[in-house]
């Protein structure tokens, strides 16, 4: 074990993979056979194995946003675009020009949902919005235009749940078909993130975080930038770096720079780790807490990251130099379980830069 509680784990020191992008990671996508998919600010996306071997290489329009797997394909918002490609080669079966940025895509069992905005630089403000449906085949099924942005879009009840900024606020719910079931719209503040899963909770602007039935669970004293939920808790942050965890009678708080990225993250010692990646304008942190106590068990200092993804055996982080870290449970609490060594010891580091090598 380590030989102090004070002492956390240099992330570089348990890294399982190390991979290169080739431009600055805009998203990331962890599947259940930890196969990887990344995307870039330039449009390209990446595939690679378990072992970590290049499976293909495609090229998009622009920015990748968001990307989700149905059926063998991966459908993914490029800039003003929805495109889809297919799984096992990353060829292109169809592209379709939005409305506006594509934000957010969602798949039911019957059809693709996409998120469009479009910004309106002298109003400084989005001016017009869309939920678009499409076809596995691409075809246009039905748009549902509106004023308010969708700041989030997740599967909800075989369906989708869309929280929405102004002039309306609230949220409103989809069917497996795209349309629109029930809208909320009493909330007095835009809805800016929310959990996925079968009971969302939303954050909102004014710093409220509110149960689908609008009661208030928590209030912050800013904006609520970032939120996710495991179980019963509720890890949740705002646009002044405060972190919080809510878990029953359980609760604790750290401060500390922009939350950039949040996720929770694989078991160590047991207990659920959460993931906070932090930015304070010329530097970038990732720091690995327990969500007992909110004790660092890990860090690492990088460039920003822009996206992580978890699958419940590995934890993937997207940087700005292009590069993806991918981290892997058994050998993460291995390393956890090791004494503490010298942060600058250059012989056990060249050795675990090998060891990542050896998987490249």
């Amino acid at each position: 074990m380590r030989s102090s509680a004070s002492e956390t784990m240099d992330l570089n020191s348990c890294t399982w993979m190390v991979r290169e992008l080739g431009e600055a990671v805009s998203c990331t996508l962890l599947l259940d056979d930890n196969t990887l998919l990344v995307g870039g600010w330039d449009g390209r996306i990446k595939c690679w194995s378990d072992e970590g071997d290049v499976i293909w290489e495609a090229q998009t329009p622009n920015r990748i946003s968001s990307m989700v797997v149905q059926d063998e394909c991966i459908y993914a918002t490029s800039g003003l675009h929805l495109v889809c490609l297919k799984q096992n080669s990353g060829e292109q079966v169809w592209d379709m020009a939005l409305e506006g940025s594509a934000d957010a895509v969602v798949s039911t069992a019957t059809c693709i949902l996409a998120v469009s905005s479009v910004y309106d630089i002298e109003h400084n403000d989005f001016i017009e919005s869309a939920i678009w449906t499409f076809s596995f085949e691409g075809e246009l099924l039905q748009t549902h235009r509106m004023a308010e942005r969708p700041w989030t879009l997740h599967p909800y009840n075989n369906g989708a749940i869309a929280g929405l900024g102004r002039p309306m606020n609230g949220y409103l719910i989809l069917d497996e078909k795209g349309n629109i079931l029930e809208q909320n719209k009493d909330w007095e503040s835009p809805t800016i993130c929310s959990t996925n899963g079968e009971n969302p909770v939303f954050g909102l602007a004014d710093g409220s975080v509110c149960s689908l039935d609008g009661t208030v669970l928590h209030s912050m004293d800013s904006a609520i930038s970032n939120i996710v939920a495991h179980g019963e808790a509720i890890l949740l942050a705002d646009d002044r770096g405060k972190l919080v965890l809510l878990n029953d009678a359980k609760q604790w708080e750290a401060n500390g720079n922009d939350v950039v990225a949040l996720s929770f993250g694989f078991e160590i010692n047991n207990h659920a780790s959460c993931w906070v990646a932090r930015w304070n304008g010329s530097q970038g942190a990732l720091s690995v807490l327990s969500i007992e106590d909110g004790a660092e068990l890990a860090s690492l200092n990088s460039h920003r990251i822009h996206d992580v993804a978890f699958n419940g055996n590995r934890l993937a982080a997207g940087f700005e130099n292009g590069q993806v870290y991918v981290w892997e449970k058994n050998l993460f609490q291995r390393r956890l379980d090791q004494p503490a060594q010298a942060s600058n010891d250059a012989n056990r580091s060249a050795m675990f830069e090998k060891l990542r090598s050896l998987r490249k």
